[in-house]
């Protein structure tokens, strides 16, 4: 009798002290903690809401009959693919197919250039001393906080008329670069001087964590600074070099201020402008917008989704060390 006593305040006991865990652990905050479990996982939540529905009524819209559109359903009644299907086969798939053309050869130039280019740039920041080199660093980060507005207009008459340097002093010209306008070189060089500070500053930050006595061991063994940086440094720095690479790619891929202004021919128009002529001057082809913008969302997507690794990997170890 006295051990069921003892059984039963025991199990009270348990159950009580299970509701008290049970309750402290959603409504308490640990000390390391900001919020209570609950609350956090509820503004995870309502975050995760608001970024995915917008994706989630343009995909569920690309499948909706025009009337459909125009009513304002959210869910397609009648699912058709007539969107896709007049957006590949219909009198505007040419142009939407060359400005994907164009779009991925901006995109993967951009990248292409801002790499060669960043990853010397940032070798020697991180790696060789000399005078102002601080300073460098910070006047390179200060062009990245530069509002691109406001060097449209110079960088739109360069394009237009093209560079000339002359002699200093006389009228003597070394060099006349042709006019780059409606050509999507103009959108690489715009693309790759915003994407060099940051990518710069980025890989920098990566340089920094590779061990300088390994480098050193390679000069040992007979290394040059280039041949040690190819075979010692770039290779350790692969994961900052990859989320370098991803960040451009997107920046360049959903650019759309400086294609506005220096693409006005449908055989230099990107992705962004050639989704914005469906809309007319007196109506909107909803259907081909959303079928245009569901295929030019996916290329960013799939990558963040299979490579969000290195991007994450990139900038937690691209911190300044110094």
């Amino acid at each position: 009798m006295l051990k069921q006593i003892k059984k039963s305040i025991t199990d009270h006991t348990d159950d009580t002290f299970r509701k008290k865990s049970w309750r402290v652990r959603l409504f308490k905050a640990a000390s390391h903690e900001l919020f209570p479990p609950l609350y956090l996982w509820i503004g995870l939540l309502l975050l995760a809401l608001f970024t995915l529905l917008p994706f989630l009524y343009l995909l569920t819209s690309s499948f909706s009959e025009t009337q459909e559109l125009i009513s304002g359903h959210l869910f397609p009644h009648h699912p058709t693919l007539e969107n896709y299907k007049k957006l590949f086969t219909g009198s505007t798939s040419s142009d939407f197919i060359n400005a994907m053309k164009n779009s991925v050869l901006t995109a993967s130039l951009t990248t292409f250039f801002t790499l060669i280019i960043g990853v010397f740039a940032a070798y020697a920041l991180a790696k060789i001393k000399f005078p102002l080199r601080m300073s460098t660093m910070f006047g390179i980060l200060s062009i990245q906080l530069l509002p691109s507005i406001s060097i449209i207009v110079p960088m739109y008459i360069m394009m237009r008329n093209g560079v000339t340097v002359n002699i200093p002093f006389t009228s003597i010209e070394l060099i006349h670069t042709p006019p780059l306008l409606d050509s999507i070189w103009s959108l690489v060089i715009a693309y790759s001087t915003f994407s060099l500070p940051f990518s710069i500053w980025l890989m920098t930050g990566y340089f920094r964590t590779i061990s300088r006595e390994m480098e050193e061991a390679s000069f040992v063994d007979g290394c040059s600074r280039i041949g040690s940086m190819i075979r010692i440094v770039i290779p350790l720095s692969l994961p900052g070099i990859a989320a370098t690479a991803i960040f451009t790619f997107l920046n360049a891929w959903d650019e759309f201020m400086f294609a506005s202004a220096f693409t006005q021919t449908y055989d230099s128009k990107t992705l962004p402008i050639a989704i914005r002529e469906f809309i007319g001057k007196h109506s909107i082809d909803w259907g081909l917008m959303t079928a245009g913008g569901l295929i030019a969302s996916l290329p960013p997507v799939v990558i963040s989704l299979f490579l969000y690794r290195y991007i994450v990997s990139g900038l937690s170890a691209g911190g300044v060390k110094e």
